[in-house]
């Protein structure tokens, strides 16, 4: 009977596991390119390597920033230059951002700088050039 109970509980916990990969394959990240909504435009979001760079306005301004990566699902973001008028935040700043679930094409995550944090939403492009 213990035998029993314990192969339960392990086929339990493995295929928790195997749902919690699932909803976190953060490797799309990588090399990509995305799209977020910042009110009623759409913002391009290209992902290379160390390098993170958002296009507002019709590509008429940018944010680049290094990504330093923790982990496949977790990375900071470090504003190195921006040409959005009335930017907030200086050169220098670090965010945190961490994924939460990456559904199909859509990638969930939670943000924090300055002790406040927000949820997000990207979405893959199906062409990494714009």
């Amino acid at each position: 009977m213990k035998k029993l109970y314990f192969l339960i509980a392990f086929l339990s916990v493995g295929a928790l596991m195997s749902f919690t990969d699932k909803d976190k394959d953060c490797a799309i990240l990588k090399n990509n390119t995305f799209t977020y909504r910042n009110g009623s435009e759409d913002v391009i979001v290209i992902f290379k390597e160390n390098d993170h760079v958002e296009y507002h306005n019709d590509k008429e301004h940018f944010i680049k920033s290094d990504i330093e990566w923790v982990n496949d699902c977790e990375y900071y973001l470090v504003i190195k230059e921006s040409t959005l008028p009335n930017f907030p935040f200086k050169m220098g700043t670090k965010m945190h951002i961490k994924v939460t679930k990456v559904r199909g094409k859509k990638v969930y995550y939670t943000s924090t700088l300055g002790g406040r944090s927000w949820d997000g939403r990207l979405t893959k492009r199906k062409n990494t050039e714009f």
